[in-house]
């Protein structure tokens, strides 16, 4: 065989190895959208999803404390700071006596995307808390960096979707699902909650996929999908996704890798609940609980466009 036709053949096997090589790690079953980035947001962090359209927030560069559509709960005032390149801004969590016991630290940021009043709850839902722009399948993501553990046995940091009001005359209002990043203190790194009726939490103890842990003074990047499943209208898939580095030359790593993951299914109890919480949320909410302050940047949510497959 002339050498040119023999080099050929064996080119041609290679660019075949690869090609089958590259597939299957791209549609590797373990964490297949990590491989899918459609594109970059205006804040520079990198999409699981591509965007829907719908309602939407990005902070970007705008001041916490009178953008429009997000809230600091009890009207703490976020402080600016810049620290080797990264801006980002800091409020002291404020002491607190649980709805469900006990007191403590805690500090709560709220995005109201689609803006207008919440008309439901989780038990007269219409597939939405507020209005048909409430955000529903979602990619909610937010940079943070705690200080000064206070309770190490509740040092954590929850992401709150799909929710609305909290509120002791209407504890129905509350209508939410969650996923927590937590400290190794409090026994379990990281969880999947609910959390219909004020204040009434179930959680669900997940295992992580690799090694993490909410630590105090380190940034992290965390990034909650909470989509529907395809021609399953009885499921939703949660998944936390982690960036460990968080920022590289003062901008985001986007180094997403998949944490953790729960199915929700209609029926299925998590305790005190069995209802699917699949419907679109008035109210998206980062929660700290049991540090004395926060560090924030880069927080977003956003409609996403279903996959097609994961």
């Amino acid at each position: 065989m002339p050498f040119e036709s023999k080099f050929a053949g064996i080119l041609k096997n290679l660019v075949i190895c690869l090609w089958i090589i590259s597939t299957s790690v791209t549609w590797a079953p373990s964490d297949s959208l990590a491989a899918e980035f459609p594109g970059i947001a205006s804040d520079g962090i990198a999409m699981l999803l591509p965007p829907a359209g719908g309602s939407q927030f990005t902070l970007g560069a705008q001041n916490p404390n009178n953008a429009e559509l997000f809230q600091i709960e009890r009207k703490t005032i976020a402080t600016p700071h810049t620290q080797a390149g990264v801006r980002y801004w800091n409020i002291t969590a404020h002491e607190i006596n649980y709805a469900s016991g006990g007191s403590g630290n805690t500090s709560r940021l709220h995005i109201r995307a689609s803006s207008g009043g919440q008309q439901f709850t989780w038990k007269t839902q219409r597939g939405f808390l507020s209005s048909e722009r409430d955000v529903r399948n979602q990619e909610f993501t937010a940079y943070v960096r705690v200080h000064g553990v206070t309770q190490p046995e509740r040092a954590a940091i929850a992401l709150k979707i799909r929710g609305g009001a909290h509120s002791e005359k209407n504890p129905d209002l509350a209508s939410c699902a969650m996923m927590t990043y937590q400290a190794a203190t409090t026994g379990a790194v990281v969880r999947f909650g609910k959390e219909l009726r004020h204040p009434v939490y179930d959680y669900v103890k997940l295992t992580p996929r690799f090694d993490a842990a909410l630590l105090p003074d380190r940034w992290v990047g965390l990034k909650l999908l909470s989509f529907a499943v395809a021609d399953d209208t009885r499921r939703v898939l949660n998944r936390l996704y982690v960036d460990t580095t968080a920022f590289t030359d003062a901008k985001p790593s986007n180094d997403w890798k998949l944490f953790a993951e729960y199915t929700d299914i209609e029926g299925l109890s998590t305790g005190s609940y069995s209802k699917l919480v699949d419907w679109g949320g008035w109210q998206t909410t980062l929660r700290t609980d049991g540090i004395a302050s926060l560090d924030f940047t880069l927080i977003s949510v956003r409609e996403i466009v279903l996959p097609a497959k994961f």
